[in-house]
C-alpha cells in the first residue's frame, strides 16, 4: 500500500491503518447520537413550552461546529504547527488543505515515531462531533431564557475562539498544557492527560452553562418564588403579572421518559465518544469501553441508593444523573485506568452527582439549572480530571504512549508533580471557559437581546423564537408570540 504524509510532519510518510478509519468513523456516527440526545434530555427536563427550543440548540450546535471547523476550526485545534503552544496555524487544514494526509494513530514504542494513520478528514470528523457535543451540552445547561439568535452567535465564538484554543492546549501534539512537564522542567515528557474529553468537553460544558445562567440571572420561575418567598410581593412586571402564579406552578420535567430515552442513547452514544478516542482498534479502546460502562452503571445505582437513604424514593431523574455524572467521571480516565479504578470513579460520581444537585439547589438556587448541567458535568468533569494522576495504571494508558503510573499504582513523587500539572490546566481551562462566557453575554448583551423577557418566559421560547408550539398539530392555529 503506498504510504502518505503524515499530518503531523507533512515530510514523513506512513501507512493507512485501515481498521483503525473503520472504527473512528464508526465512533463518529456514534457520537453524533449524542448530539440530538442531549436535546431529548433537555426537552424532558425542562418545561413543554420550551421543547423545541431545546431540540432546536442541539442541531445547530452540530450544523454550526460543522461548518467552522472544515473553513478553519480544526487547523486552530489540532494543527501542530502552532502559535507558542496557545492555538494553531489557521489555514494548514482550512476547507480541504492537506487533507490527502494520515492522522497518526499508532506510533512505534521504542521513539513514538509514527507507524500509520487515518485519514485526516476521518480525524476531522470525528473531532467535529466532540466539538459539537460539547456546545449541545453548553445549551442544555441554559433552558428556557436565552434567545436563540443569541445562542446562534455564541455556537460562532465559541467555535472560533474557545473551543480551538481549550482543544489546541491540551489534546494538541504540541499544546501548552498538553506538554507542560516539559514546558516547565517538572516533568519532561509529559502535561496535562484528558483521555476524551473531562477538561475540553466537559469542564467546559459544565463551567460555561453555569457562567451563562449566572450572568443571564435565574428564571421567572425561580425570581418570582424567591421573591414571594423573601418579600411576600410578587415579580413586577405588568405584562406578566396575571401569568405569575402559575409560572411558578409548572414544574420541571415535561417528560421524564423522554428525558430518560435521550439518556439511553447517550449512553449507546459514548461507546463512540470515549472508546473511539483511543484512535486505534486495540486494548486500550477495550479497556476504555468496558470501563465507560462499568462506570456508568455503578455510578446510577449509587446515586439511586443515596437518593433513597436521603429523600425516601428510587428517583428516576436521580438514575440519569447518577447514569451521566459517571459517564462524565470515566471520560477523562477511560482508556487510562483498569477496571477497578473504573468501578471507584463510578461510584464516587454516584455520591458526588446527587451531593452536587442538593448543594446547588440549596446555595446556587439563583442559577436555575433543571437539566443539572453544573453539577453533573463540571463537578463530575472537574473532579474525574484531577483523578487522572491518581488512578492511571501503565499497563492500560501504556498501550497508547503514557507510561507514568499514577499515585495508586505506585507514580511516586513524579506522579505528585503530575498531579500538581493536572490541577494547574484544569484551573487554567475552568477559569477560561467560566470568563469567556460570562463576558460574552455582558457584551452581546450591549447590542442584542441575549435574556428572554418575562413575558417570552412566561409564553415560552418555542412560540417566541419558533413560532410553533411542540403540542400544536395545526400550525395555523398555533398562538401567536406576543
Amino acid at each position: 500500500m503506498d504510504k502518505l504524509a503524515s499530518a503531523i510532519d507533512l515530510s514523513t510518510k506512513i501507512e493507512l491503518n485501515l481498521p483503525a478509519t473503520g472504527w473512528m468513523l464508526l465512533a463518529s456516527f456514534l457520537v453524533f447520537i449524542m448530539v440530538p440526545s442531549i436535546g431529548l434530555l433537555e426537552a424532558g427536563l425542562t418545561r413543554r413550552k420550551n421543547v423545541l427550543h431545546a431540540l432546536m440548540k442541539s442541531l445547530t450546535a452540530v450544523g454550526i461546529m460543522s461548518a467552522i471547523f472544515v473553513l478553519i476550526g480544526f487547523s486552530l485545534a489540532f494543527n501542530p504547527q502552532t502559535m507558542g503552544g496557545l492555538l494553531g496555524l489557521p489555514d494548514t487544514f482550512s476547507l480541504g488543505n492537506n487533507w490527502n494526509s494520515l492522522w497518526p494513530v499508532a506510533f512505534d514504542p521504542k521513539d513514538a515515531s509514527p507507524l500509520s494513520g487515518v485519514p485526516t478528514p476521518v480525524f476531522l470528523l470525528f473531532q467535529t462531533m466532540f466539538a459539537a457535543v460539547t456546545l449541545a451540552l453548553i445549551g442544555a445547561g441554559v433552558p428556557e431564557r436565552m434567545k436563540f439568535g443569541a445562542w446562534l452567535l455564541y455556537c460562532v465564538f465559541v467555535g472560533l475562539i474557545v473551543y480551538p484554543l481549550v482543544a489546541h492546549w491540551v489534546w494538541s501534539p504540541n499544546g501548552i498544557l498538553f506538554n507542560l512537564g516539559t514546558v516547565t522542567g517538572l516533568l519532561p515528557g509529559l502535561g496535562a492527560r484528558d483521555f476524551a474529553g473531562g477538561i475540553v468537553v466537559h469542564i467546559q460544558a459544565g463551567f460555561a452553562g453555569l457562567a451563562i445562567t449566572m450572568a443571564l440571572g435565574a428564571s421567572v420561575k425561580r425570581r418570582h418564588t424567591a421573591r414571594l418567598e423573601r418579600s411576600g410581593s410578587p415579580l413586577v412586571d405588568e405584562s406578566a403579572q396575571p401569568h405569575l402564579e402559575r409560572e411558578a406552578s409548572e414544574r420541571y420535567g415535561y417528560s421524564i421518559p423522554l428525558a430518560i430515552i435521550g439518556t439511553a442513547l447517550l449512553w449507546f452514544g459514548w461507546f463512540g465518544f470515549n472508546p473511539g478516542s483511543s484512535l486505534d482498534l486495540n486494548f486500550q479502546s477495550a479497556f476504555a469501553a468496558v470501563n465507560t460502562n462499568l462506570a456508568a452503571a455503578v455510578a446510577c445505582m449509587v446515586a439511586l441508593l443515596v437518593s433513597r437513604i436521603l429523600d425516601g424514593k428510587w428517583d428516576p431523574i436521580v438514575a440519569v444523573s447518577g447514569i451521566l455524572g459517571g459517564l462524565v467521571m470515566i471520560t477523562p480516565n477511560a482508556g487510562f485506568v483498569d477496571s477497578l479504578g473504573a468501578l471507584i470513579l463510578g461510584i464516587l460520581a454516584g455520591v458526588v452527582t446527587v451531593l452536587a444537585i442538593k448543594a446547588m439547589d440549596k446555595y446556587l438556587y439563583h442559577v436555575d439549572d433543571p437539566v443539572g448541567g453544573f453539577p453533573v458535568h463540571g463537578v463530575n468533569g472537574f473532579i474525574g480530571s484531577l483523578a487522572v494522576p491518581l488512578f492511571a495504571n501503565p499497563d492500560v494508558a501504556g498501550i497508547g504512549g503514557l507510561t507514568q503510573a499514577g499515585l495508586f499504582y505506585g507514580g511516586g513523587t513524579n506522579a505528585l508533580i503530575w498531579f500538581g500539572i493536572q490541577a494547574f490546566a484544569v484551573i487554567v481551562s475552568t477559569a477560561f471557559v467560566f470568563v469567556t462566557a460570562w463576558g460574552f453575554v455582558k457584551v452581546a448583551a450591549a447590542f442584542m437581546r441575549v435574556r428572554a423577557t418575562v413575558a417570552e418566559e412566561v409564553q415560552g421560547l418555542d412560540l417566541v423564537d419558533h413560532g410553533v408550539s411542540a403540542t400544536t398539530d395545526d400550525l395555523a392555529t398555533a398562538p401567536t408570540p406576543a
